[in-house]
């Protein structure tokens, strides 16, 4: 199947093109970040974060590489968001104030982002306007219009962004659900009225091309929640998204019908919750909620436990209470526990390291392995997909927010229901597409690196340091101490070598004492008048000698003391 037009298909000359570039989001589920540019005119849609990769070790976030926007800062008119999950709103706090122009959300993300702003201490640097669906907005070249979809959160949209060249529709998440917890179902009127002139191009939430037929509606899971609670012995705690509202609310109403209070654990989850209920998005009895200190207090039966950390984050409040490091929280016989989530691709392993700590301490798990009735996807399958691309009938496609395989499935699906293959792009992050109102092209690869978050430090961790702690993680340190005289730079008595991580010092003395005679053989014929050069003399010889005896290649710290 042939994906990518041909190159001698290219626009006229003349006048400005739409360019759309996606900074993250394509090839990936997380970190989305589209950027939609005519002539001097830029908006950006979308700016998320995404979850380090097992190899990135210490890292707590990826975020996109916004070099292609500050090149082009004084261009950029806003950034219009879709919803409030984090691989949509996760990176505003690092990015935002760098771009420096408003944010466009509705009432509900707009909530949640001002709590990441703030958490951050950049509210008072970043501007956040609130817009309501029905609003329509013209930012230069562009007029942007939202239309409301269904998702896993409340207050979601996607935008027809029309330009000189024609119009966009980047749908962000979706999927058709008829009878939504927040009761708002996708918009379809609005799609129609929207396309009803044409659709030059459709960028189209792509992560559940692979299955058939609907995506489940939300309200089963209510259901789901209640059978459990209906036998449950003792506290039941549920777990999911921090974002995920319309879940939170579910769970909370299946407390309420069986005469549970309701305790709320872990920052983001109460910080969201204080939002969603200040803005009306979640409700519940004034005296539903239990202090963290009185958990204890009351009877198990009575308690369900809404928890954030399902996604085994490390640091989170599920990881800590399957640690037993809770400080208020150890698990119970007779405690159930609930994964109301599916594992992020990358996450499988610290997912099933959770439960099996959960397990050991005495509680039940479900989680989606063994039953799949406690999570329902926010993303349309196939058939909403193939509605989807029905109403807005797009003369191009670009799918997106799915791993490649699932970009790929959308574009086949698309295929076989009609549309060309030479205008489906199923195309990585940093593509350049441009698009004329008669024809499109891929003109470019634009390089982007990941950009990483490690506490307070943003983007100054690269893969040189990545690598170092790949070896400090798998081969140790060994640090050697040598001490010179400072006025003739003659050693001064024996090395000094530590192991960290490498070898057990107490049972390898005599490897230790070789490694000693490494170095003062290294050192001995000269004087240290150039220590760089000493330095990488020592690591060089002692790198060769204890992979010679150890098969190992520790990361080697020589260290200068002046006496």
């Amino acid at each position: 199947m042939q994906f990518r037009l041909p190159a001698k298909q290219t626009h006229p000359t003349s006048g400005p093109t739409l360019r759309i570039i996606p900074l993250g989001g394509n090839g990936l589920v997380t970190k989305n970040m589209y950027v939609y540019e005519y002539g001097d005119d830029i908006i950006v849609v979308d700016c998320g974060m995404g979850f380090p990769e097992e190899s990135m070790l210490g890292i707590d976030m990826v975020i996109p590489d916004i070099t292609y926007l500050l090149e082009r800062k004084r261009k950029i008119r806003a950034i219009f968001i879709t919803h409030g999950h984090e691989d949509h709103i996760g990176a505003l706090p690092f990015l935002a104030p760098q771009l420096n122009v408003p944010i466009y959300a509705t009432k509900l993300t707009a909530g949640l982002i001002r709590v990441k702003l703030k958490e951050r201490e950049v509210l008072n640097k970043t501007k956040v306007i609130v817009f309501d669906p029905s609003e329509v907005f013209t930012l230069g070249s562009f007029r942007i219009t939202a239309f409301r979809v269904s998702h896993s959160i409340p207050d979601a949209v996607g935008f027809g962004i029309t330009t000189p060249a024609g119009l966009a529709i980047h749908t962000g998440d979706y999927k058709f659900d008829w009878t939504p917890v927040d009761g708002k179902p996708t918009d379809v009127a609005k799609i129609t009225a929207l396309t009803k002139d044409g659709c030059l191009v459709l960028l189209s939430d792509s992560l559940r091309s692979e299955k058939p037929g609907t995506t489940l509606t939300e309200l089963k899971i209510q259901e789901q929640f209640e059978n459990e609670m209906r036998s449950a012995i003792g506290r039941v705690l549920i777990t999911t998204f921090s974002s995920n509202i319309s879940r939170i609310q579910q769970a909370i109403n299946a407390s309420v019908k069986f005469g549970r209070r309701v305790g709320i654990v872990g920052r983001s989850m109460e910080n969201n919750m204080v939002v969603a209920r200040e803005l009306g998005y979640i409700s519940y009895p004034q005296d539903l909620l239990i202090p963290p200190k009185d958990f204890d207090r009351v009877p198990p039966k009575n308690t369900t436990l809404i928890v954030a950390g399902s996604q085994g984050q490390s640091g989170s409040a599920l990881t800590r209470i399957s640690r037993g490091e809770h400080k208020f929280i150890s698990i119970k016989p007779g405690d159930l526990v609930i994964f109301s989530s599916d594992p992020i691709p990358g996450h499988q392993d610290a997912v099933h390291s959770v439960i099996d700590n959960l397990t050991r301490l005495g509680a039940e798990v479900r989680y989606s392995d063994i039953i799949d009735d406690f999570h329902v996807s926010g993303h349309g399958s196939q058939s909403e997909l193939l509605l989807m691309l029905s109403l807005c009938h797009p003369k191009y496609l670009i799918p997106i927010s799915g791993m490649y395989r699932q970009m790929k499935q959308l574009g086949v699906l698309a295929e076989h229901a009609g549309m060309d293959p030479k205008n489906i792009f199923v195309e990585d992050e940093g593509t350049v597409f441009e698009f004329t109102q008669s024809s499109a092209r891929i003109t470019q690869k634009i390089e982007l690196n990941n950009v990483m978050v490690d506490g307070l430090g943003v983007g100054d961790i690269g893969n040189v340091v990545l690598r170092d702690r790949k070896v400090l993680s798998e081969e140790g340190v060994v640090v050697v101490i040598v001490t010179i005289k400072k006025s003739t730079g003659e050693m001064i008595g024996e090395p000094d070598i530590v192991s960290r991580g490498f070898v057990y010092m107490k049972e390898s003395e005599g490897l230790i004492n070789e490694a000693k005679a490494v170095v003062r053989k290294t050192l001995e014929p000269v004087k240290v008048v150039d220590w760089h050069n000493s330095r990488d003399k020592i690591i060089d010889q002692l790198e060769k000698f204890l992979y010679e005896r150890t098969e190992r290649r520790p990361m080697i710290l020589p260290v200068v003391v002046e006496a």
